[in-house]
């Protein structure tokens, strides 16, 4: 089953030029990490097309945040982490990416998500198509 995705934006900044994610991978991509992002985007693909059977899809334990990691369920090597969140059944809501080294994702990409999880409950329209 698909996924439709839906792009973020942090609630202090809804007049930005692009999603949060699109941020990231351009600013990935400028720092000479293309690797990543092309792995990113591989990620996404088989997210996109295969749902939550997507090898790559991993549930972070006691948080409502979920992640494509690159290492998860046999994926490709590399520290490659695209974030994102639920918003039905066949939905999600695709915040950010980082590209490290180490299994934790980092605590302010998180704490982003979260950011932007509570803005979307209280209604605040951080979603765009």
């Amino acid at each position: 089953m698909s996924v439709r995705f839906r792009l973020a934006r942090h609630p202090n900044r809804l007049d930005a030029k692009h999603s949060r994610i699109i941020e990231d991978l351009l600013g990935l991509a400028k720092a000479g990490q293309q690797e990543a992002v092309n792995t990113m985007v591989t990620m996404l693909a088989d997210f996109h097309e295969q749902g939550f059977e997507s090898r790559f899809v991993k549930k972070l334990k006691g948080l409502p945040i979920w992640e494509l990691k690159s290492r998860a369920r046999g994926g490709a090597k590399g520290g490659s982490r695209v974030y994102f969140f639920v918003t039905g059944e066949a939905e999600v809501a695709i915040v950010n990416a980082e590209s490290k080294s180490g299994d934790a994702p980092s605590s302010y990409k998180l704490d982003e998500v979260a950011e932007i999880l509570f803005a979307y409950q209280q209604g605040i329209e951080v979603l765009e198509d």
